[in-house]
């Protein structure tokens, strides 16, 4: 196989696991985010929670303010009783007090409502605590997991950025030149191998006597249509002798 041929498809072969690692590495973060946001999801319904049950507990202590209210005004309407003078007077005065203790009894009876929903809220909220915690532990490991990850990463991309230098060093300029180009206009694919005749660069009929010239691999032959570089890979069926 012509040489630089050879240190075409070694540089192809560096280059894509690059491209892979970099990939990958660039990954992580919108991972961890994704991993974050759901953490903050469970946060929030725990947070509706508490502050539901708060407002509650905050309406029960009013209605139990209320209701000493109410029984200070009974208390203090009946003391009137002992001084009405005409029976018209005494009847106002427990007409007040009966519409007073219905008052109270309403208010009493939403406080036994607000208990009794209170307690379902307080046994809500037990598991959604649990759930909470177990999605912040388990969010924590997997953000180092992935940080490890993105480090080992990097340290692999550090051996291999030279030995990508080296390759690209050790090839022709004008070849070096046309990689390049069709690296930034191909996505990062330029030596492709050819397959039953195709390239598998741009999936093209490759011409017979091209195939022939790829499978000698003296010399660099150029997809027509693509201008990928083309050689040939050796399938286990053509390793068999005939």
């Amino acid at each position: 196989m012509n040489p630089q041929l050879k240190n075409l498809i070694e540089l192809q072969a560096i280059d894509s696991q690059i491209s892979e690692l970099e990939h990958g590495k660039a990954a992580i973060p919108k991972q961890i985010e994704s991993g974050k946001a759901g953490v903050k999801e469970q946060k929030k319904q725990l947070m509706e929670a508490e502050s539901s049950l708060a407002q509650l507990q905050k309406e029960r202590k009013g209605l139990e303010v209320d209701v000493i209210a109410e029984n200070d005004h009974a208390a203090k309407t009946k003391v009137k009783l002992s001084s009405v003078k005409t029976n018209k007077e005494y009847s106002a005065i427990l007409v007040e007090v009966d519409a007073v203790k219905q008052k109270i009894l309403v208010l009493e009876d939403r406080e036994l409502e607000l208990m009794e929903i209170l307690e379902e809220k307080e046994k809500e909220l037990i598991p959604l605590k649990a759930s909470c915690k177990e999605e912040e532990e388990s969010f924590n490991v997997y953000k180092l997991k992935k940080e490890a990850e993105a480090e080992r990463t990097e340290k692999e991309l550090e051996v291999i950025r030279p030995r990508r230098s080296q390759a690209a060093n050790s090839l022709e300029v004008k070849l070096l030149e046309h990689y390049t180009k069709i690296f930034k206009a191909r996505d990062g694919v330029v030596v492709v191998p050819i397959q039953e005749n195709i390239c598998q660069g741009c999936l093209q009929q490759i011409l017979p006597q091209q195939v022939i010239d790829v499978k000698c691999g003296e010399i660099i032959i150029y997809c027509e249509q693509c201008a990928r570089i083309l050689y040939w890979k050796e399938t286990e069926e053509d390793a068999v002798p005939k």
